[in-house]
């Protein structure tokens, strides 16, 4: 596997549009500028890794997200969850 900067901005576009900012007040709330913003989602400038952090807040994505495209494995986490529930069940009819 391989970092694809162009891919990577194609994904931070994607959640910026879904999150419903322009790159103006994406790059406000990050502290830099529009420019850059700009740059990242045309795959022409990466980020660092505090910025990376920031977006992933700010556009509320997983790092993996925006680094890989792999969306996290919610079927994986309702098991756990109903598993969760099922054994606070039997805890809660044994009280």
């Amino acid at each position: 596997m391989h970092f694809d900067q162009n891919e990577f901005g194609k994904r931070v576009k994607e959640m910026r549009i879904r999150a419903g900012m322009t790159q103006g007040q994406l790059a406000e709330r990050l502290g830099i500028t529009r420019e850059h913003i700009g740059r990242i989602e045309r795959g022409r400038y990466g980020c660092s890794i505090d910025l990376l952090l920031e977006l992933s807040v700010t556009l509320d994505a997983t790092t993996d997200y925006l680094l890989t495209g792999r969306q996290q494995d919610n079927e994986n986490k309702r098991e756990q969850l109903l598993s969760i529930v099922s054994q606070l069940t039997d805890i809660a009819q044994k009280m």
